[in-house]
């Protein structure tokens, strides 16, 4: 009786496991991914572009969060990345995802928020940070987002609340850097990466 649970536990492991294969085996069709369909607006038609999930084939998870009230997320990353977390401090948590010269930091921890404008908002009295150019994702779990680009090697990423575009996002902090020059191939890889999120 005390066995049951541990053999239990390694079957439904097993079978998930399974099942993500034979999935994964059954998408490999070669057809053209309809869930990257861009939109425009008409003011914003070569800056707005709406992104969601899409699974890739070599793929794994990371998972981070859980700080103070940031929830617990995973996202999904292609295999050719690397994912490390550091601490640094007692109630914050830094989940660091790269590659080459690409980088997403995940910052959870305590610290004060800004309110993002976008071209057509009214400026804001307090923190803030304007935007001329983005890219609008929507994540696993129904968010929101905004890659933002911050003018330089980076980008800055925004949520839409109920108050309208702010930072940090639900999973925290998250800033990203580029190399001065950037291929668009990484940054549709970290725009899928980012659709990725969901909480746990």
């Amino acid at each position: 009786m005390k066995y049951l649970v541990p053999i239990l536990l390694v079957t439904i492991i097993i079978l998930i496991g399974g099942l993500a294969f034979f999935m994964g085996r059954s998408s490999k069709t070669g057809v053209p991914d309809a869930s990257l369909t861009p939109t425009s607006s008409p003011t914003q038609a070569d800056k707005q572009t709406t992104l969601t999930p899409t699974p890739t084939v070599a793929t794994k998870k990371v998972t981070g969060g859980g700080i103070l009230s940031f929830p617990k997320y995973e996202l999904t990353i292609p295999s050719d990345w690397e994912a490390s977390r550091e601490v640094p401090g007692p109630d914050s948590e830094k989940v660091i995802i790269k590659k080459g010269g690409y980088q997403v930091s995940i910052l959870e921890g305590g610290f004060g928020g800004s309110v993002c404008l976008y071209p057509g908002d009214a400026d804001f009295e307090g923190p803030s940070a304007r935007y001329e150019e983005f890219v609008e994702i929507t994540t696993k779990s129904g968010d929101l987002l905004r890659r933002s680009w911050t003018g330089g090697s980076g980008f800055a990423i925004c949520q839409k609340t109920q108050y309208g575009w702010n930072a940090p996002s639900l999973f925290g902090h998250i800033s990203i850097s580029t190399p001065a020059s950037y291929s668009s191939q990484e940054i549709s890889e970290i725009d899928k990466i980012l659709a990725s999120f969901n909480k746990i």
